[in-house]
């Protein structure tokens, strides 16, 4: 007697440790099963697994330590037919129908897929007998058997399983077949994902993860995941790794179908600024990936003087006040626009305004622009101004000076676009006013001899300087001489 009752302490025992261990996992359930018992099939030859069935029901207890894990301490109850066994002939005789069947098992579980739809699991354990309620009749036996759970809601599951049940006594070996429903006893779970919530990592959001959501079902949850709905690998953060085997992840790579060097980017000419990014991927460059040459943060695709540095604001060119294309820095005239040198050349002469003496009639640099007076001409006015004389203290000509004059008149007329300018000029002899007036007297008999003889006023001035602008030294009587005198210079229109 002492034996059967040690056998079932230890058995409430041990159901009793797995049932209260502790574990951060802690989640109870409890279920209730049909339960058909089979003695004839493991003690006869020719008997089926699934044939003499005899009825009983189960109350279990559940204890899930993790994933893999958990114990059942289940009580089956039922009316079997428990086999006569004859030690003599070692076989089974005959059946006595209709016995009281109690029995308590206590089951170490091992889940396959646990936290999915249908999550398949092996068991074993160890359990006793007691029919009738008898304990001079108590027998052990090692139960081993597989099953499966089929998840209804977060809390309620479809549970089916059939075990093979080794006895300590000959005759008693059994099958055991059970299907019923099992219920999570009701630790607090807010989102009813099956997670209490003292261990759900997202109490609030429903979740397959750690009781976190997991959108893309790679195994990593939102709250960890770099790509919430494209499903990626830890070592990245929940998203794809590196689909072109640049080195860049996915997640960091804007070019993730194209290997390149700059966030995952194609770089062709190797200056930092990707090929998709850059003004000119082919010329390297720091300015928007393109070259500055003359480093005046216009780049050479916009700068109209790449050669030479200038503001933005003037397309990368020196400043030009006259806009015509030359830096002031350079242009002879940087307020008036011109095509030669930034000079304008009002005649065309090819010689620019300023430095030509003629600006409005053609004429050879040689002569600063202005049109060639044949020598003799030049000659016949260099003459006038030491053959024109007038009578001592007066404006009024010599009858020598007529002829010197007609041939003033002949050169105008030859050259019809030049002016002349009359100057008459006098020694310090006397008051400087008195010479002052008599030079331009001088200067204006001259001019109105050229006009009695045919030539237009207009292109005639007179003008007196006196004694102020001396050509010989007044001291000598041949410097004063050539101090008297009256210049007639060509004035080009």
């Amino acid at each position: 007697m002492k034996k059967p009752i040690l056998l079932m302490a230890l058995v409430v025992l041990l159901s009793f440790q797995l049932g209260t261990s502790q574990t951060d996992y802690d989640k109870n359930a409890i279920s209730i099963k049909h339960v058909w018992f089979n003695y004839t099939a493991p003690n006869e030859d020719d008997k089926q697994i699934f044939s003499d069935l005899s009825n009983g029901v189960e109350l279990g207890f559940h204890r899930q330590y993790s994933n893999l894990f958990s114990s059942t301490l289940p009580l089956r109850v039922g009316l079997v037919d428990l086999p006569n066994y004859d030690d003599a002939t070692k076989k089974v005789t005959s059946y006595r129908k209709d016995r009281l069947y109690v029995g308590l098992d206590a089951l170490l579980n091992l889940h396959f897929f646990k936290g999915k739809a249908i999550s398949p699991f092996i068991y074993g354990g160890v359990g006793v007998v007691a029919p009738n309620f008898d304990f001079d009749q108590l027998f052990a036996q090692a139960p081993l058997g597989l099953g499966f759970e089929i998840r209804l809601t977060p809390k309620a599951f479809l549970t089916a399983q059939s075990d093979y049940r080794f006895a300590f006594e000959d005759g008693r070996d059994s099958w055991q077949h059970a299907v019923g429903f099992k219920f999570v006893l009701a630790s607090k779970d807010t989102d009813n994902d099956g997670l209490p919530d003292k261990i759900d990592e997202c109490p609030t959001e429903y979740g397959t993860v750690n009781g976190c959501p997991d959108n893309d079902g790679d195994g990593i949850a939102n709250k960890s995941d770099r790509c919430v709905n494209e499903a990626g690998v830890p070592e990245n953060q929940g998203c794809p790794a590196d689909r072109d085997k640049d080195g860049v992840y996915d997640r960091d790579d804007d070019c993730p179908d194209v290997a390149g060097t700059v966030k995952g980017c194609p770089d062709a000419d190797k200056d930092g600024f990707a090929d998709k990014d850059d003004r000119c991927p082919k010329d390297a460059g720091k300015l928007k990936g393109c070259p500055d040459s003359d480093n005046d943060t216009v780049a050479d695709i916009d700068d109209k003087c790449p050669k030479v540095p200038g503001p933005a604001s003037n397309n990368g060119c020196p400043p030009d006040r006259d806009n015509d294309g030359f830096p002031d820095a350079t242009d002879p005239c940087p307020d008036l626009a011109g095509s030669i040198n930034g000079c304008p050349d009002t005649d065309g002469d090819g010689v620019t305004d300023n430095v030509d003496k003629c600006i409005n009639t053609k004429g050879p640099a040689s002569n600063n622009g202005c049109p060639e007076i044949k020598v003799e001409d030049k000659k016949t006015l260099d003459v006038a101004m030491r053959a024109v004389e007038f009578k001592t203290g007066t404006a009024q000509l010599t009858g020598s000076s007529s002829k010197i004059l007609n041939e003033v008149v002949n050169v105008l007329k030859k050259y019809p676009e030049m002016n002349l300018s009359i100057e008459g000029h006098t020694d310090d002899k006397g008051e400087d006013m008195k010479n002052l007036k008599l030079s331009i007297r001088r200067s204006e008999a001259c001019k109105a001899y050229l006009v009695k003889k045919g030539i237009n006023a207009e292109r005639l001035m007179s003008s007196g300087y006196g004694e102020s602008k001396p050509i010989g030294d007044n001291k000598t009587k041949e410097g004063r001489q050539s101090n008297r005198r009256t210049e007639f210079n060509p004035v080009w229109r």
